[in-house]
Parts: structure tokens; sequence; C-alpha cells
């Protein structure tokens, strides 16, 4: 049995169509639906309902799905190569909050590429509760979230790094305290639908800081560029040496107990693309520990079927 079927196979599952499947892995329409038929002959089952469009699996087909997919994942494990260097091929289907795509995703992204240009990232943006159900859902093969309370069954999150709060001020702004700062100037507030906007919420209300906010905004990098143009302080993650934020802004520590924000990748566990979300895990990983000073991610947390 080709375990190239069976990868096309759990493709076209995931995907919902012949069409859509071969898109993704990078072949013809008509040498997906051969792969199918060769692999219905071989097995004896009719795995598809022909006469739907898009033809639809049938039971016998629904049935092969758990056994295919920990077929795939074993020889995935087998294959593996400690030697970071062997190249992998494939189609990685990429989620992340926006602040990671204009932060330590692109550098990875080029580090994995220069050893393994094989493989091919499709990157979607969004915030970490959406992402989190999308790789639930097997609509992304990994994804790149704030940490969770509780990782959802069957998927497993490998924190990568920590970003510590700080506050972010005007350059011009005075030397002063970060208490003075935030009564004197208006605070410009990073959205509490994100979950790191939930973070900063509530070290500001455990810490009782109190602030006049004149604005709410999404992405890490509106809320600098305001700053910067003397409207407003922030409190906001630090992304690290390596990712200077994008508008010039004073960084202040704030006072007492350093807050993190902690980011990881979060996948399905025995998933066919496991080998490709390690090869990225592992340059984020080494790039974390460069901005950071991480030497190695905190241990990955899962919760099986």
């Amino acid at each position: 049995m080709s375990i190239r079927h069976l990868r096309t196979l759990l493709a076209i599952a995931e995907r919902g169509s012949f069409a859509a499947a071969a898109r993704a892995i990078h072949l013809t329409e008509s040498a997906v639906s051969m792969q199918m038929r060769a692999l219905e002959e071989e097995l004896g089952l009719a795995l598809f309902d022909r006469s739907k469009r898009p033809p639809a699996l049938t039971e016998a087909g629904r049935a092969l799905l758990p056994e295919a997919k920990a077929l795939v994942g074993g020889y995935e494990r087998l294959t593996r190569r400690k030697d970071e260097s062997q190249p992998v091929e494939g189609h990685l289907r990429l989620g992340a909050v926006p602040s990671v795509i204009t932060g330590i995703l692109p550098g990875a992204i080029a580090a994995m590429r220069r050893k393994h240009p094989g493989i091919h990232v499709e990157i979607a943006m969004a915030l970490s509760a959406e992402l989190v159900q999308r790789v639930g859902r097997r609509r992304l093969d990994a994804a790149i979230v704030s940490e969770l309370g509780k990782v959802p069954s069957g998927l497993v999150w490998s924190p990568f790094a920590r970003e510590p709060l700080v506050l972010i001020a005007p350059s011009d702004a005075p030397d002063r305290p970060p208490g003075e700062l935030l009564a004197s100037y208006p605070f410009i507030r990073y959205t509490r639908q994100a979950w790191v906007g939930r973070l900063i919420h509530a070290t500001m209300k455990r810490r009782r800081i109190r602030v006049v906010e004149t604005m709410t905004l999404d992405t890490l990098e509106a809320v600098t560029a305001m700053v910067s143009h003397g409207l407003g302080v922030s409190i906001v993650p630090d992304r690290g040496r390596g990712v200077p934020f994008a508008f010039p802004v004073r960084t202040v520590a704030l006072p007492g107990p350093t807050v993190h924000r902690v980011v990881g990748l979060l996948r399905p566990d025995d998933h066919a693309k496991t080998l490709l979300s390690e090869a990225l895990l592992a340059e984020l990983a080494t790039l974390a520990a460069r901005d950071y000073g991480v030497r190695r991610p905190v241990a990955s947390r899962k919760l099986k079927k």
C-alpha cells in the first residue's frame, strides 16, 4: 500500500474535494483521481461515492481515515532524521497571529527554506481563538498562537518564546517612571479580542493601573504607529532583540514581576504534516533563543482524543 496514496486520501478528507486536494499537494486532479482508483482496487473497497459532485467519502472511506492517519504518522516518525540538514518536502497550511507574521515568523521561514527548499508554506492570519478552531477542524496544519489555558483534545501545543509586556511611549517622552507616563498620556489599548489584549487588561486590573483610554486597535503595528506619533502610550509584548518595533518608540519596563505573553506552535497530534511543522518549530525556537535568551522551548502539552 502506497503512503503517497494514503496522504492523498487524507488531503481529500481535509480539503473536501479532489480539486482542492490536488492544489494542496501540487498534483493534477486526474492524478489524484487515479491514485484513489488504485487505492480502492488494492483495498477492494469503494472509498468514494462518485454519483455526488464532488465525490463524497463513503462509510468505508470515513472508517479508513483514522487508520490512514496512524499509518502516515508512523511512517513520518520512522523516516524522520535526527540530522536537521536532511531536507523535507511538502505543503504546510500555517496560521499565525498578526504580531508573529510581522515578527519572528519571516526569519524562521527563511531559515527553514534554506535547509528545506521543498517546503511550501501557505499562511493565514487571524486571532488566536479562531486559529485554534481552524487547527481543531483540520483547516490548518499548524498555527502560532498565544498561550492556551487548556489544550483542546487531539492537539499539541509547543511554546517557543516568552515575550515580556512593556510600556511603550513616544521617543521624545520625558524620562519618567511608567506610572507617571501612564497618568500623563492618553492610553492606546491593544484589543481585548486578542488573547494578549486580555492578558494586558488583566495585568492592568491586577495592578490597579488607571488610564484615560482614547482608542483601541487590533495590531501591534497600529498601536506602535499611534504611540510613535505622540498620540499616547500603550502596554504591548516586546518581540525581542531580533525584531524591533516597526516605528520608533521608547520602551520602559513595567514595575513589579515581569508578565510574559507565551507564544507557541499548535498542531494536531500524530498529523501527516508533523515533520513539516517540527522543522518550522526548530527554527522558531532557535530565533527565540537568540532574541529572548530562551535555551529551549517549554515542554509541549497535549490531550489525546
